[in-house]
């Protein structure tokens, strides 16, 4: 019996869009064995609604991986609209989500309590 692959959502600013895309390459052997597909914000297509595709994602995503950096803690959507939703279905046990340090934060781990 062959599984299905598992979502990993991207959730990042955009000033980050070259470290994002440094581990996408890095993920990309697991992608090309079926293990996982990845979607992020740039693979919305013209005249998408674009708050509905990331919404879409952020809840079906399997694991959501926050690419923390001092872009990401000032982007509202990314801060106050990604992160809350994100962490409330790693709560509910819905997904993993993963928050990886691209770049120090000044005392990232007290930005949120969502994220402790």
């Amino acid at each position: 019996m062959e599984q299905s692959p598992i979502e990993v959502f991207f959730s990042y600013s955009r000033e980050d869009k070259p470290l994002r895309d440094k581990l996408e390459i890095h993920l990309s052997s697991l992608k090309r064995q079926g293990v996982i597909t990845s979607w992020h914000d740039r693979q919305i297509l013209a005249g998408s609604e674009w708050k509905a595709e990331i919404d879409h994602h952020i809840q079906t995503a399997d694991i959501i991986l926050l690419l923390i950096s001092p872009n990401f803690v000032n982007s509202q959507y990314c801060y106050e609209i990604e992160l809350p939703d994100a962490m409330a279905r790693h709560e509910a046990r819905e997904a993993y989500v993963v928050p990886i340090l691209l770049r120090p934060v000044a005392l990232w781990e007290n930005l949120s309590p969502l994220l402790c």
